[in-house]
């Protein structure tokens, strides 16, 4: 490790000194904070990198709480489609356009990797959503849904957990594959 020069000690000391007492105050500030409250509070133009080093070695840094960190596998695996028919998935993404955003709805056999269903336009509501798997239960179940056991897989937005659409995958024979919490409102919903 190489020895700083007389001068950058002497502007370290003057800044560690000033992190002491800003960390004194929220000892629960990481270094990105740190750094924000001696930039825009302070005034002092200071590199991100040297606030962290200086913390760092002084052993100001916060200890991550390892209960915080979010979880990112999930509980339960994906399920893989056998056969085709079996399972579907529905979701949706916006693009910019020339006009503005556009929003895509897309649902997808999954077995064979075929667009069976689509929406796009300038608004994304639930009706547009069951636009595009009613535009692919048409295409691909010209015979009715009811034999096959289709399962449609979605992410927990908004438009998937809406009682409109909830419903009318319960009156199309659709089983939704959702989290816990919502499954049990869809089975709710059937008895009803």
């Amino acid at each position: 490790m190489r020895k700083s020069s007389d001068s950058v000690a002497l502007r370290n000391k003057y800044l560690l000194e000033r992190i002491k007492s800003i960390k004194g105050e929220r000892p629960f500030w990481g270094y990105r904070r740190v750094w924000a409250y001696l930039r825009y509070i302070d005034g002092l133009i200071v590199n991100k990198k040297r606030v962290y080093r200086l913390m760092r070695e002084n052993r100001l840094t916060v200890k991550p709480n390892t209960r915080l960190i979010a979880k990112r596998v999930s509980d339960r695996p994906k399920p893989r489609a056998e056969k085709p028919k079996e399972f579907w998935g529905i979701d949706m993404t916006k693009v910019m356009t020339e006009s503005g955003w556009v929003y895509v709805v897309i649902v997808l056999e999954w077995y064979t990797k075929k667009i069976v269903g689509h929406y796009s336009g300038k608004q994304a509501r639930t009706a547009e959503w069951l636009e595009a798997l009613e535009k692919g239960l048409n295409r691909e179940f010209t015979g009715g849904v009811r034999r096959n056991k289709l399962k449609l897989m979605s992410d927990n937005g908004s438009q998937p957990n809406s009682l409109s659409f909830m419903k009318a995958c319960s009156n199309l024979e659709v089983e939704q594959v959702l989290q816990a919490t919502t499954t049990q409102r869809v089975m709710q919903i059937q008895r009803e």
